[in-house]
């Protein structure tokens, strides 16, 4: 939705381009005519000078408007590939901040001000692409915290590879390879040789790291949301309890410790403290560029 917001936007200011276009073929003998009086050399430069800087703002609004509509088309197909996660069983969306209870009727969102018309003067055509642009640009910047916000969200969802690498042990049931007898898998394996570094699948806060253990030394990392993701069997560990970590982040090194029988990643995903399938989360980030 928010696509078609910046759309609307980037269409709200192209409207003013006709007016502009007419600004920019004015001659000194066509403004003198519309303006009703023979212009000075001075208040001539100074008209021209603001309709390059009219065009020049409508040049880089375009752009901005272009970009932005790029950043949230990422977005929503983030978002929407998390809407198929969810609908396969197990992961949640994120969640964005808690607003109060809304309402009311569903009306024509409001134009940037009225088209440029041909009854209009040049100077009143400017004025009015002026306010146009001013509008555009309001409404660009509201539309661009919405994306950022969003975008914050996201990143703390767990999709991005802590390992570059190949799984080796999937979630759920399994033969145990001590014991040989059926038991729970509860995260997924990635093998890979001592001091490979392992990343942070999301952003968040360290909330444990040490001794856990059968993990060994591990790395526990809060992304709000109620999940929290865990790196088990490291050799070494590159962040603290209390860190910021950001997406693909080093924070630890491929080990065997504690209950392993070789160098590899252990990595689970907890929502609401029960264990789900991280290869839901990986998948997501797989199919979409991350944001």
């Amino acid at each position: 939705m928010l696509g078609g917001a910046v759309c609307a936007a980037l269409v709200c200011a192209t409207s003013f381009w006709a007016g502009m276009q007419f600004g920019q073929r004015l001659g000194r003998q066509e403004m003198t005519t519309l303006v009703g009086a023979e212009l000075d050399p001075v208040t001539e430069q100074f008209s021209v000078d603001r309709l390059g800087e009219v065009s020049g703002r409508l040049v880089r609004l375009e752009s901005e408007a272009r970009a932005l509509v790029k950043k949230i088309s990422a977005l929503e197909t983030v978002e929407g590939a998390l809407g198929d996660v969810r609908r396969g069983r197990t992961a949640v969306t994120p969640r964005t901040p808690v607003r109060g209870a809304s309402g009311g009727r569903a009306l024509a969102p409001a134009r940037c001000g009225e088209p440029v018309s041909d009854d209009m003067s040049g100077a009143e055509r400017l004025q009015q692409t002026e306010r146009g642009l001013d509008c555009v640009q309001g409404l660009i910047r509201d539309i661009d915290a919405v994306a950022a916000q969003r975008s914050l969200v996201l990143m703390s969802m767990p999709t991005f590879a802590p390992v570059n690498g190949q799984m080796s042990s999937r979630f759920g049931n399994r033969l145990d390879p001590f014991t040989g007898s059926l038991a729970f898998h509860s995260g997924v394996d990635f093998p890979a040789t001592p001091g490979t570094p392992i990343r942070a699948a999301g952003a968040g806060r360290v909330r444990t790291a040490g001794w856990m253990s059968d993990y060994g030394y591990t790395i526990e990392i809060d992304h709000g949301n109620d999940l929290i993701t865990r790196y088990g069997h490291a050799l070494r560990l590159h962040a603290k309890v209390g860190d910021l970590v950001t997406p693909g982040q080093l924070i630890a090194e491929v080990g065997s410790t504690g209950r392993s029988t070789g160098p590899h990643l252990h990595f689970e995903v907890l929502h609401q403290g029960r264990f789900v399938d991280p290869a839901f989360y990986l998948s997501i980030g797989a199919r979409v560029p991350h944001v």
